[in-house]
């Protein structure tokens, strides 16, 4: 979408070029009234220049925290787009910091959320994954008077500034619709988690329950659905070697290329169907080997930067701010996949 022009914000306004050029340049007087208007429009159509962005600013710095994983290319991804905003932001008084933690540990969430915490934030941008431990940090948030913005995963009822994110149930649903299209009385399929990472994930949860809902709605025998927890090596999934038919996997994780590098001869062989999440490097390269038959990609860096704009229109511009901004479900195949 093309940025508005000083003619056009002008003419929406209904003043001269010369008044709005006044008030953006915060020069020469003008009635109130007119100068909140054309900072709305200019704000709303997304108008910025440098001029602009210090004309905003409130000489007050608000300090961020960020509470993310930092142990794979997701969430560093998302991390990037976080920093991305920042830079654009820095100048009007926002600043980050980052604290991460162990998505296996708990404890590790915890201690990293209270370091964060005792930092006195303007906000915090954090991923729920851990729904107990995510309760008690968003008591201690609203104890403390800061708001937070969550992305990745939602728990609505914590009463967060905005979530930005896909529709977990949805995606799994998805999912579930991509691997039986073709299939009118349902397919086998086998739904792969990992213990180390998923076992209190909610946002994998989620998926799982979204994946089962499809198969229940179009009433296909929920037998037909087997969950498995593998181990980093996927050695659970040997077995399926003997199976002389086309099986099916849903990675509700953004782990599909390890149980591909495990099955690809039998994927080969007997034409398994493989939908994974996220649009990371590895997936990448089974998308384009052939061997992935669809990613659903979340956008983790549009997470990132519409989190920090979250906090530039509650701190700086006081718009509202829209609570919650789902992330397309989009799905990649080989063949609309760019290099």
């Amino acid at each position: 979408m093309s940025k508005i022009t000083i003619k056009e914000i002008a003419r929406l306004a209904g003043v001269s070029v010369g008044t709005v050029d006044r008030v953006l340049h915060n020069r020469g007087s003008v009635a109130p009234q007119t100068k909140e208007l054309i900072l709305s429009i200019a704000r709303k159509n997304n108008y910025s220049t440098n001029i602009f962005a210090r004309s905003l600013k409130l000489n007050k710095t608000y300090n961020l925290a960020v509470l993310l994983p930092n142990d794979n290319e997701y969430w560093r991804s998302l991390a990037g787009g976080i920093g991305r905003k920042e830079a654009e932001y820095e100048q009007l008084g926002l600043r980050l910091d980052y604290f991460t933690f162990n998505r296996q540990d708990k404890g590790s969430f915890l201690a990293s959320a209270t370091k964060a915490i005792a930092a006195k934030p303007s906000g915090l941008i954090l991923a729920p994954l851990l729904r107990e431990a995510s309760w008690q940090i968003c008591r201690q948030l609203r104890e403390h008077g800061i708001p937070f913005v969550f992305v990745d995963s939602n728990l609505p009822e914590a009463g967060p500034l905005a979530f930005i994110g896909q529709d977990t149930f949805k995606g799994g649903y998805l999912a579930a619709k991509l691997l039986n299209f073709g299939f009118p009385h349902g397919h086998d399929s086998f739904i792969v988690t990992f213990k180390e990472f998923d076992s209190f994930n909610k946002t994998i949860n989620e998926r799982i329950e979204g994946f089962r809902a499809f198969y229940r709605d179009h009433d296909f025998p929920e037998s037909l659905v087997t969950e498995i927890s593998a181990s980093p090596d996927v050695r659970e999934l040997t077995g399926l070697f003997k199976r002389q038919g086309p099986v099916h996997f849903f990675l509700p994780n953004s782990r599909a290329h390890q149980v591909i590098d495990r099955l690809a001869p039998a994927i080969e062989r007997y034409r398994y169907r493989v939908v994974g999440f996220d649009l990371i490097t590895p997936n990448k390269a089974c998308l384009h080997q052939g061997l992935l038959d669809f990613i659903i990609d979340q956008n983790p860096a549009l997470q990132g930067e519409l989190s920090v704009q979250a906090f530039y229109h509650h701190f700086i511009t006081r718009d509202k701010i829209e609570p919650q901004q789902q992330i397309q479900l989009t799905i990649y195949t080989k063949e609309n996949l760019i290099p």
